[in-house]
């Protein structure tokens, strides 16, 4: 909900929408800088401990911004709130992520992360149409109030997690550098993937201009975020799967990647929603397997500080994406940019599965 919502609240602070566009990535930055810091945390203390009231801030700070925009406040206040709004609780999808293996154990855990990925994509299926209704019917700022609840709920629920901590202690031995030296490939697969979403999402409005079809941009984009959810659980329901999970992952991105190249010959429409279906269908397996993967190279001490680390890729790889397209759309086509991306990412795919595998 928080990207669009403060891009809405930004609207409405200034009349401008770059304002938002500044809110957004002032948010976003403040996730991916805070993540690694944020995830050392939960490694050190229970997640009870720490994920609360890390949720618990962000809920104020959304409500802070809201109070803000609603009493016309300072509007250089602004970027420093969804900034920390986003730093706070970095760590928190890490130190959730690293909890689940303990409540579920080894051998649900495709089943669990495939339950976790359909959640997560309904989310963000459901999270932009949320937004939109509430500040049509009411404001923005009523909106981002709206935002505040959710991880309010957060932090109250996150009161029944185990109150035991991990398995790291004050002075774990594994340090960042290490640990990024451990996880670089898979990092930057992980932010190659995003770039593709981010590049897919920027490029929407202006694809589907370019056929008379402008209002399938968000259809398109709700096709990706099901398919996604459809394509984790397929791949989460089958117990074995050929090779690695490294190289199932990298033969997924390299097909994703191919696919969405692929789309430079479609001229119509619906093939265009279609084509993000099947894009949401393959990024699905290469989440869940990403995942699986990280579980056989990450160090005890280090869970939730290496699943931050996947998330702040994650940041990063979406921002670019966004960046890199906003660029090229203004020299060529829409459809040309997105292969342009789309042979970038199964290039960078293809390159990591010719590459030997190494711990």
């Amino acid at each position: 909900m928080a990207p669009l919502a403060l891009v809405l609240v930004g609207h409405e602070a200034t009349g401008d929408y770059v304002f938002g566009g500044l809110l957004v990535a002032a948010h976003t930055l403040g996730e991916a800088v805070a993540a690694p810091v944020a995830g050392n945390l939960m490694d050190r203390w229970p997640p009870r401990r720490t994920i609360t009231p890390c949720l618990a801030a962000e809920a104020v700070l959304f409500g802070l911004l809201a109070l803000l925009v609603g009493t016309h406040g300072s509007n250089a206040l602004l970027p420093a709130v969804a900034a920390l709004a986003g730093a706070i609780p970095a760590g928190a999808p890490g130190g959730l992520r690293s909890t689940l293996t303990q409540v579920v154990g080894l051998a649900a855990l495709p089943r669990a992360l495939s339950l976790d990925t359909v959640l997560n994509q309904s989310c963000w299926a459901l999270a932009p149409i949320l937004v939109s209704a509430c500040a049509a019917l009411t404001s923005p700022t009523t909106a981002v109030a709206l935002v505040a609840a959710f991880p309010l709920i957060g932090a109250m629920a996150a009161l029944r997690l185990p109150y035991s901590a991990g398995p790291a202690t004050r002075h774990a031995r594994t340090g960042l550098w290490t640990l990024t030296r451990i996880l670089h490939r898979t990092l930057l697969l992980t932010a190659a993937l995003r770039l593709m979403l981010g590049a897919m999402t920027v490029v929407a409005p202006p694809l589907f201009d370019s056929t008379s079809a402008a209002p399938l941009s968000g259809v398109a984009l709700g096709a990706y975020a099901l398919g996604t959810a459809l394509g984790g659980l397929l791949y989460g329901i089958r117990r074995t799967w050929p090779g690695t999970h490294q190289q199932q992952a990298d033969a997924c991105l390299l097909l994703l990647g191919a696919v969405v190249a692929g789309g430079f010959v479609l001229h119509s429409s619906v093939l265009f929603v279609l084509l993000y279906l099947l894009a949401g269908l393959l990024e699905g397996p290469v989440v869940l397997a990403r995942s699986l993967h990280l579980e056989t190279i990450l160090p005890p001490d280090r869970r939730a500080m290496g699943f931050s680390l996947q998330y702040a890729a994650i940041g990063w790889g979406f921002a670019a994406g966004g960046f890199i397209l906003a660029q090229t759309i203004t020299t060529t086509t829409p459809q040309a940019a997105l292969t342009v991306v789309g042979a970038i990412v199964a290039a960078i795919a293809l390159i990591s599965l010719l590459l030997p595998a190494r711990r």
